[in-house]
């Protein structure tokens, strides 16, 4: 049979909707925009009747085959689109989700019109969030990315040289390594409780546990940041965080009993309370 760009999607997209993926036109359209190496989607559009060869079939094929079997689609690209930055990843990071671009937002609204201050990201993973507030900001305030895991803080190097940002990444654990104060903390930390039978099969086949699960009832680093945050913050500073669903209670709870004031929680698209914010007071 031979195949155009529109029975190819068509076909693919078939199969990725039989073995589950849960978005799979998109995944089907994603693969093949890299796979033929346009720019966008909307190229793969302006050549629907376009002819394919074999060897562009086969190519593509070993991609339909590796979505089917669960994997990522940034993981077979490479890259992830956050905030309209383009980001790096791989297996040793988690996938940026749109419902982390919140976090950014709420950031944003804190530090708007502010200059020189320390801008603290933990848990920074591809760097996604860290970057986009250097990008966004510019270079009037210092911007740090901690991360525990070595191979994350390569994926976020790589990442602040294709953005051209000013960003220094540390090992660390936490905040320990943090030894000066810091003007904001935002984190996107792992929150899921252990044995959450909500997640995806193939999300906890492909990404990486330490960057999904947060101990028992998912709060443990939270926890354990709010307290170190609480002496590492500067008065005025704020700390934003990335919860689950059903946890922002418990976390402005957290908050509040460590001290911090104007507690607050932000909602996503879906509604869910994503992020809560804790002020640290101003003596």
């Amino acid at each position: 049979m031979k195949w155009n760009v529109g029975s190819l999607l068509k076909r693919a997209s078939e199969i990725l909707k039989e073995r589950g993926s849960p978005t799979p036109r998109l995944d089907a359209e994603l693969l093949l925009v890299h796979s033929l190496g346009l720019k966008g989607r909307v190229e793969l559009y302006t050549q629907f009747d376009r002819p394919l060869t074999d060897d562009e079939v086969e190519r593509y094929r070993q991609l339909i085959v590796r979505r089917a079997k669960g994997e990522p689609v940034a993981y077979i690209t490479g890259k992830k689109e956050f905030y309209g930055f383009e980001f790096l990843v791989d297996r040793g990071v988690l996938v940026p989700r749109p419902e982390t671009e919140l976090l950014v937002d709420v950031a944003l609204s804190y530090l708007k019109g502010k200059q020189g201050k320390t801008v603290v990201d933990v848990g920074t993973g591809s760097g996604c969030v860290i970057l986009t507030l250097c990008k966004l900001l510019g270079d009037a305030n210092r911007y740090y990315g901690v991360d525990l895991s070595p191979k994350a803080l390569e994926v976020a190097e790589k990442n602040r040289e294709r953005l051209g940002c000013s960003v220094t990444f540390l090992r660390s654990n936490l905040l320990e390594a943090v030894d000066f104060p810091v003007d904001a903390v935002v984190a996107n930390l792992p929150y899921v409780p252990v044995g959450d039978k909500r997640l995806h099969k193939w999300v906890l086949k492909y990404e990486p546990a330490m960057a999904l699960f947060g101990g028992k009832d998912g709060l443990e680093l939270i926890e354990r940041l709010i307290v170190q945050a609480k002496e590492k913050i500067n008065p005025k500073g704020f700390i934003a965080l990335e919860v689950g669903e059903g946890q922002a209670d418990r976390v402005k709870s957290l908050l509040e009993t460590a001290g911090f004031l104007n507690v607050k929680s932000f909602r996503d698209l879906s509604g869910i309370e994503r992020v809560v914010v804790g002020e640290k007071n101003g003596e």
